[in-house]
């Protein structure tokens, strides 16, 4: 057997590896038989496959038995039929096949483990600093509501508002010029009817004087007194006793 890659080792230590003890030189030697720095939960898991890989080189520690009763007593007779130090060589790489990939898992996991750590302390440190907002965060909430009551409340009055215009959709304002005519018509039936109320003989000589005059052609004009039966102030002055400036 080549000595390349070999390394010499305290019996003591691959004693305690072969006990179950733990320990600074246990970890040591662990991870030279795995050729990887190893975690304490991965050197949990490489332990067993170690221990056999010792009993397979060296055959004599399979005769060690159980370390019961005082431990430093069987150390001490284990040591004097073993000798005082061993050498030993790394577990062979197709021994290591299946428990590499069981580290590489275990290594990958807590890579995983680390990041979301850093995540986890990341975000506090954030709720840490926005600690303080979360009043004035509540406050916008409760103006936010309060907002969105009174656009509701318009969003209402809004809607009646339509309801009550919705009689008038399609209607079309009167004209200015339909206004006066109007106007016009109403004044000429009220000369007519107030003529028909004078006396016989008056309503003639008026009727008369309006038709010579042109009287109904210009309303602004006072009709021209030709009987004596209708007053200068006949038209649209304040005679009359209602004084409503139609002259009777």
């Amino acid at each position: 057997m080549s000595d390349e890659g070999r390394r010499v080792f305290k019996m003591e230590t691959v004693l305690g590896l072969v006990a179950g003890k733990a320990g600074a030189d246990v970890s040591d030697l662990l991870g030279y038989l795995a050729q990887r720095a190893l975690a304490t939960e991965e050197e949990a898991a490489v332990a067993p496959m170690a221990k056999g890989w010792l009993y397979s080189q060296n055959p004599a520690f399979m005769q060690c038995g159980e370390a019961e009763g005082n431990y430093d007593d069987w150390m001490k007779k284990e040591c004097g039929r073993l000798g005082d130090n061993v050498s030993l060589q790394p577990i062979s790489a197709a021994e290591l096949a299946g428990i590499s990939v069981v580290l590489d898992k275990i290594a990958v996991l807590k890579a995983n483990v680390a990041d979301l750590e850093e995540t986890v302390a990341g975000l506090q440190a954030q709720v840490k600093e926005l600690t303080p907002f979360k009043g004035q965060a509540a406050d916008l909430e409760k103006k936010l509501g309060q907002s969105e009551q009174k656009v509701q409340s318009l969003n209402g009055d809004i809607a009646n508002l339509k309801k009550e215009l919705a009689p008038f959709n399609g209607k079309v304002a009167i004209d200015e010029k339909e206004i006066e005519s109007s106007v016009k018509d109403i004044v000429s039936r009220a000369v007519k009817d107030a003529l028909k109320a004078l006396p016989v003989a008056a309503a003639g000589a008026a009727g008369a004087a309006a038709a010579e005059g042109g009287a109904m052609a210009d309303f602004d004009a006072p009709a021209e007194d030709t009987s004596g039966g209708v007053p200068d102030t006949f038209g649209f002055g304040a005679s009359g006793a209602s004084d409503d400036g139609f002259g009777f």
